[in-house]
């Protein structure tokens, strides 16, 4: 998986591709969301709209990267999640705990 970070003010942007499972790539989106934090970049926006697939650790790995943002007063939100990946955060109920956007301007600013 690859991350390309961006900024907007004091949201941070994830752009992520390739698919978010079991190994490295949700290990390394866990250790990029903790180097964020830890240098109190708190208000992250993961751009899902390049990754086809997603697995329950990379399910993990979402919840893991919201509940340590919101513990050091941070926000995860998520930006275009493809049609598959809403289908699994619907099935397993995050679609209510995440904020999710399918426009970054509106994503941005919710912040």
């Amino acid at each position: 998986m690859d991350i390309n970070l961006r900024s907007t003010g004091n949201v941070t942007i994830l752009d992520l591709q390739g698919n978010l499972t079991i190994g490295a790539a949700e290990e390394s989106l866990r250790q990029r969301v903790e180097e964020l934090l830890g240098t109190d970049q708190k208000y992250l926006l993961l751009n899902l709209a390049d990754v086809p697939m997603i697995d329950s650790s990379g399910i993990g790995s979402l919840v893991k990267s919201f509940t340590h943002a919101k513990g050091q007063g941070g926000k995860v939100k998520l930006l275009k999640p493809t049609p598959l990946a809403r289908q699994l955060l619907s099935i397993t109920g995050l679609l209510s705990v995440f904020e999710t956007f399918d426009d970054e301007a509106t994503a941005v600013s919710s912040f």
